[in-house]
């Protein structure tokens, strides 16, 4: 018979247990832990540390720049909105000064339309009288032109000097004499008149 004492199977497998083997091995296992437990694991421990504190400091930061995009998109929004009501308004403003200007362009285009209308009556006027004034005083002219010419031409001869004087004289002892009729006297006188 064979010692069975270490085989734990057999037959193909031939499975054994070896005391020695396994409390060298079990040594070993507990001297690779040591070691790790020792000086692995906590600067392992640190790195992991480190790693969540990075990585929670990142997620805070990611937190406070999602609050803050936010913020920074309702302060667009509230400015985009107060930048519409102020371009309205401006635009208001420009409506109502363009109307105020066109009423005032209007007003100071008719006002100067009725001065140079105004300008225009009085030099007319001016130039009517200035007209009437010329040709008054060139008739005139004309008139003691003509008149002299006529009175010298009826005055060139002896005889017609001395019927012009009789004449007169004639008038003047009729119109002395009251015996004229009122004809002959308005005749006489708007001839010497």
């Amino acid at each position: 018979m064979t010692d069975t004492s270490g085989v734990l199977a057999a037959g193909p497998y031939h499975i054994s247990f070896d005391w020695p083997v396994f409390f060298s091995q079990l040594f070993g296992f507990v001297v690779i832990i040591f070691v790790f437990v020792r000086w692995i694991l906590p600067p392992l421990k640190r790195m992991m540390n480190k790693s969540q504190d990075v990585i929670a400091r990142q997620l805070e930061e990611s937190s406070k720049a999602a609050d803050r995009l936010d913020e920074a998109k309702k302060s667009y929004d509230n400015a985009l909105v107060e930048a519409q009501v102020e371009l309205e308004r401006l635009r208001a403003d420009a409506r109502a000064d363009a109307d105020h200007i066109i009423v005032q362009m209007r007003e100071a285009a008719t006002a100067e339309v009725e001065r140079v209308r105004k300008q225009g009556r009085d030099q007319i006027a001016q130039l009517h009288r200035q007209m009437v004034r010329d040709l008054q005083t060139e008739l005139v002219t004309n008139m003691l032109d003509r008149t002299e010419e006529r009175v010298r031409q009826q005055l060139a001869t002896l005889q017609a000097k001395a019927d012009s004087v009789d004449k007169f004289l004639e008038d003047l002892e009729v119109m002395a004499n009251g015996q004229a009729a009122p004809a002959l006297k308005r005749r006489a006188q708007s001839r010497w008149n």
